[in-house]
């Protein structure tokens, strides 16, 4: 018997490899057969989509309506994780490794996830790990940031946390926060001054303690990033978000504050400390550089596909991985067709694929943010449905594939 292609990943490196010893693991990915071209044909006419997750998957840590069954259509196997259309998962969320989420959507919508498929608001900072690998950055928001930074390469970072304790007092309200271990790192212990300086503050995830985090990220970029002294004169480090959505959709009926309100804040005391404007960068939907990054990733996926039998994806519960260097893709690789963003915010998921245009094709769900009739004013959807099996539906008939 002809040995079997192993898709496997490396606990060493983010890459992945290919291993073409005999094996009769489940992830096998087969031998290209004789339909080569035919199969090269398909994937000229090929089509990748995008989900966003709160409001249209998932409300809370809860799934919507038939969100697992919307996503079991678009595999060949589903306990084999044998995928018959590319997709990902397109969030401003974050707080987390890629991987880490994988895991957790795997087991929330109970089909397989890999980490390849997860793209999160922060997954663009990776690009920024060589400007700062010998420099300290702040990592911001809830879950563990820090962590996912230093899966894309940050050598020093610190989270927000751990940076309170560095700094005694700098909270005057810490004693009346119960959460919060009322514990500093001795003197003799603190880091020298030189190296405890931020050269750049990194906003991952919502914040949990607005008020303290607000004033000690004032504290940072007034003070060119070692709070306690104040200089009008030197440069304010720069500072990143991961999102700006002004509002998301949670079990609560009215929708709460998100990263941008928060920014928002942010923005408002330095300007009214300073005297100068805030220089900030964000990512997230809408911005364009996120929906070219998606494009990118869908292609990849159904390359690996469509060059290949089949595609099988390894178990995330064995993945210590948390992204995937994806190659560039090739010129002589045709283009998806049409790329579908679903969504549940006009501002953000149909905004962004309004903005790059074709071959993004966007629809609109009911069941998050958007709960209008009609279509929405401002930033129409090229289709408005109920929930996400209707769109997933839709797509499967507009692309001429039968599933049961």
């Amino acid at each position: 018997m002809a040995a079997s292609r192993v898709l496997r990943w490396s606990r060493t490196s983010t890459r992945l490899w290919f291993s073409a010893r005999a094996c009769s693991s489940e992830y096998a990915v087969g031998e290209p057969s004789l339909h080569y071209y035919n199969r090269l044909n398909l994937f000229r006419n090929a089509f990748g989509i995008a989900f966003d997750i709160d409001g249209v998957l998932i409300r809370g840590n809860e799934t919507i309506g038939r969100a697992p069954d919307a996503l079991r259509r678009l595999y060949k196997d589903v306990e084999r994780g044998e995928l018959l259309v590319p997709y990902i998962f397109l969030t401003n969320g974050g707080g987390t490794t890629e991987a880490a989420r994988a895991v957790v959507l795997t087991r929330q919508l109970k089909v397989p996830v890999n980490p390849i498929q997860v793209l999160l608001g922060h997954t663009p900072f990776k690009s920024f790990a060589k400007r700062y690998r010998s420099r300290r950055v702040l990592a911001v928001g809830k879950g563990d940031p820090a962590k996912a930074m230093t899966s894309y390469g940050f050598p020093k970072v610190v989270k927000m946390e751990d940076f309170y304790k560095e700094f005694p007092h700098i909270d005057p309200l810490e004693s009346f926060k119960p959460w919060v271990k009322n514990e500093t790192i001795p003197t003799d212990m603190h880091t020298p001054a030189n190296e405890r300086q931020i050269a750049a503050v990194f906003v991952c995830s919502d914040p949990v303690d607005w008020g303290g985090d607000l004033q000690v990220l004032c504290d940072v970029l007034r003070s060119g990033g070692l709070p306690g002294n104040v200089d009008s004169n030197i440069p304010q480090p720069p500072i990143f978000f991961a999102a700006d959505d002004f509002e998301y959709p949670a079990k609560f009926p009215v929708p709460r504050f998100g990263m941008g309100a928060f920014r928002i804040a942010l923005e408002t005391l330095y300007v009214k400390l300073t005297k100068r404007p805030l220089a900030f960068t964000s990512f997230g939907k809408p911005k364009p550089i996120v929906y070219h990054l998606a494009g990118k990733s869908l292609h990849n996926i159904a390359r690996m596909m469509h060059l290949q039998d089949k595609m099988l994806l390894p178990s995330t519960e064995t993945s210590t991985a948390s992204t995937l260097e994806l190659p560039e893709p090739r010129e002589e690789d045709p283009p998806l067709k049409t790329l579908y963003m679903i969504g549940d915010n006009p501002e953000t998921d149909i905004a962004g694929a309004i903005r790059v245009g074709r071959p993004w094709f966007s629809i609109l769900v009911r069941s998050g943010y958007f709960r209008g009739t009609g279509n929405h004013d401002k930033y129409p959807a090229d289709k408005v449905v109920d929930d996400v099996y209707e769109a997933v539906d839709f797509i499967l008939k507009r692309e001429g594939i039968s599933t049961q």
